[in-house]
């Protein structure tokens, strides 16, 4: 195993000991990237691990590194982790909740087309989207909630 997968393993059990230990004398290691162009921040972020991103951060990691798959940055990640989860980004929320109140149809079919599981969810306010849909008066979007 070499050094970057032993840091990218540590990294993605959450393992602060581990990952300082690996990068003792090779702070080089922050900067180097597997096959997909990720660094171990990228890890890090995905797996929910503060602390080994604070570490990672603190010695010099470019936070803003893309990978070479997906073009996504260490943050990016991180919102995909909680997007597993059934996360969205509040503007997300609030911009579809917008679409919804506006008639937009062409804009809600896009969300939903993204974002499926939001035909589930709720606004900021806790309003599920199925009702402000339903409240809109607009049977293209109430169809869109539709099960």
């Amino acid at each position: 195993m070499s050094n970057l997968e032993k840091l990218i393993e540590a990294a993605t059990r959450g393992d602060l000991a581990g990952v300082k230990s690996v990068l003792e004398g090779r702070p080089e290691l922050l900067h180097e990237r597997d096959q997909s162009g990720a660094t171990a921040l990228h890890y890090a972020t995905f797996a929910g691990h503060r602390s080994v991103v604070c570490e990672f951060v603190r010695q010099g990691a470019d936070i803003n590194a893309t990978d070479t798959q997906f073009g996504a940055t260490p943050a990016g990640w991180a919102i995909e982790y909680l997007r597993e989860m059934g996360g969205f980004l509040a503007f997300e929320l609030n911009d579809l909740a917008h679409a919804i109140r506006r008639g937009e149809v062409e804009w809600v079919t896009r969300f939903l087309h993204r974002f499926p599981a939001l035909r589930e969810a709720s606004d900021t306010q806790g309003t599920p989207f199925r009702l402000l849909a339903e409240q809109s008066g607009n049977r293209e979007i109430a169809k869109l909630f539709a099960s």
